[in-house]
């Protein structure tokens, strides 16, 4: 892979699609669960967007060094497992308490009474799955449209 590849570029072009269909895709689920778009929401989601490209841009890299140009099921295989990495392995590693001792100790401002909480440790792995979730679709989109724009076929 050279950088001076036009495929190249092409393909970051369309990891930065796949950021904008992501956002997209967060902000259908936030306005079905009843947040309010116009209140701090809509601002998180603003900067957010920046972020979201970035990081499909950086999952993008080494998804592209392994792809062959064999399937464009191979490249959304490459970019979910790129992607979902990028994210999931950081929480884990910074967020996640590995003490068993304090690992599911109640939170402070849950009272006594209250059978039903979250614990931090409970947060972390439902962020991890929702995420995991939710690229399904961005991958599978821009991975369809990257080989229809990238890769022509030979008549031959």
């Amino acid at each position: 892979m050279k950088l001076t590849d036009k495929r190249f570029w092409k393909f970051e072009a369309m990891m930065l699609l796949c950021g904008v269909i992501l956002l997209c895709q967060m902000l259908v689920v936030f306005i079905c669960n009843g947040a309010e778009v116009e209140s701090c929401n809509g601002g998180v989601l603003i900067l957010l967007f920046p972020a979201l490209c970035l990081y499909f841009v950086i999952s993008g890299i080494p998804a592209w060094v392994l792809y062959k140009g064999n399937s464009w099921l191979k490249l959304a295989g490459y970019l979910y497992l790129f992607s979902a990495l990028l994210m999931i392995v950081p929480l884990l590693i910074f967020l996640f308490d590995w003490n068993p001792v304090t690992a599911n100790i109640r939170p402070d401002n849950i009272p006594a009474d209250e059978g039903k909480y979250f614990t931090d440790n409970e947060f972390i792995i439902m962020i991890c799955a929702g995420w995991a979730v939710l690229l399904i679709i961005p991958v599978l989109i821009t991975s369809y449209l990257t080989k229809r724009w990238i890769v022509k076929r030979c008549l031959i």
